[in-house]
């Protein structure tokens, strides 16, 4: 390299110099086998040395100390990522994340390096992941979509500063999305539940639209819909969950107790958190046996086929505004239902009925302590009459003088 000026320094280790482009002095040096430069930001030498000699001591000091001293690039760092999780944590959600980075991660982030990642490089993902989604489905995207990107960046991060290849740690916030496209996106939808009358009118509206259907292969989507509905309410799993279902993860249990059947399933679930055994209530027996009759492969016993092939969001939407239930006023705040609210019904029924909450969590593969801080929030008061106004043997232990 062509230098107009250099100085030799830590015997011939750093070199400090001036080229064309600039007038500023530059310090240029080897660490681990790789060329690192620096500007100095002067075009005094005194000063310069200064600056790049602290700047030769902390790389040094990186080295010996097995710190990052190399900025890899982030697409790189990502497929070590999948790597990683794919090895460890085989899960749907590890199949998600390779997904979205395929289609929206590697696009725009590219060969940035890794420590340049801040949140002003974040937000501008966000603003180019809803500017591109609208113009490619001419509508907006989900807030849910946004969020799931940013814990999936966020838990790259954590992992990229874990191993040391990232210097500092960054904590990304759902708030960022509000500064980039407002509040207008931020629908409450993440637990948000049905009453019973409201799921019974939900199912009666829904046979009336399958009734009324004129086609058969839209009567056929819409009875699967309704058994997918039934389903979800008495299985507590997450969408994503039920999507990636297939019948070779689903054990039929039929035991005869006296004259009575105790029906329901034992489901081998893959999500975020990893797999788990989940057990579900009759409902969920009932609907996939339906689906059974009405899907060719499933009577025919593929067990590596998908149980729902298709994804509701459309027809449940139209479902949803036909039975006046897309929204739900609660105090000052209008929320917002769709397929989610389904695990919430299964959550938020278990504890009105006193369920035991570590029970609910271990089924639905999340903790106490969410059901408690985030999915009984919207649960009204009312709800409890019951438990609390028929407390047992308070009665009796009175009359008796206790």
């Amino acid at each position: 390299m062509y230098y107009l000026e250099q100085h030799k320094f830590f015997n011939d280790r750093l070199t400090i110099f001036k080229k064309e482009a600039s007038k500023n002095y530059y310090g240029r040096c080897w660490i681990d086998g790789k060329a690192k430069e620096k500007s100095s930001k002067t075009p005094y030498l005194k000063k310069a040395k200064t600056i790049l000699y602290a700047w030769y001591r902390d790389q040094e000091y990186k080295l010996n100390n097995d710190l990052p001293v190399h900025d890899l690039q982030f697409n790189k760092l990502f497929k070590e990522y999948i790597a990683f999780r794919k090895k460890n944590k085989k899960s749907a959600y590890t199949k998600n994340i390779d997904i979205i980075f395929n289609a929206s991660f590697k696009k725009y982030f590219h060969n940035r390096k890794i420590n340049s990642i801040s949140k002003k490089i974040i937000m501008g993902y966000i603003q180019t992941r809803v500017d591109d989604y609208k113009k490619k489905n001419k509508k907006e995207i989900a807030y849910a979509t946004i969020v799931q990107d940013l814990m999936m960046i966020s838990g790259f991060m954590n992992w990229c500063f874990d191993a040391n290849h990232r210097e500092k740690k960054i904590s990304i916030s759902k708030k960022w999305i509000n500064e980039v496209i407002g509040t207008k996106a931020n629908k409450d939808t993440t637990r948000t539940y049905f009453t019973i009358a409201e799921y019974d009118k939900l199912l009666k509206i829904s046979r009336q639209r399958i009734i009324a259907s004129e086609k058969s292969d839209t009567r056929l989507r819409r009875e699967i819909l309704h058994q997918f509905i039934i389903f979800m309410v008495h299985s507590g799993l997450r969408t994503g969950e039920a999507y990636a279902l297939k019948w070779k993860d689903v054990t039929f249990i039929d035991k005869k107790i006296t004259i009575n059947s105790k029906k329901h399933c034992v489901l081998n679930v893959s999500g975020k958190t990893g797999n788990r055994t989940v057990y579900t209530y009759f409902g969920a027996y009932f609907a996939l046996k339906k689906i059974q009759e009405l899907t060719t492969e499933a009577a025919t016993g593929v067990a590596n086929t998908g149980i729902f092939k298709q994804k509701f969001r459309r027809g449940l939407n139209d479902l949803l505004e036909a039975s006046n239930l897309k929204t739900h006023q609660f105090g000052q705040r209008v929320l917002h239902r769709d397929s989610k609210s389904f695990r919430s019904t299964y959550i938020s029924w278990g504890v009105i009925r006193g369920d035991n909450v570590r029970a609910i969590a271990d089924n639905c593969g999340t903790s106490p302590k969410i059901i408690q801080d985030f999915y009984t929030k919207y649960i009204e008061i009312k709800n409890f009459k019951t438990q609390l106004t028929e407390i047992s043997n308070v009665k009796r232990l009175h009359m008796n003088g206790a």
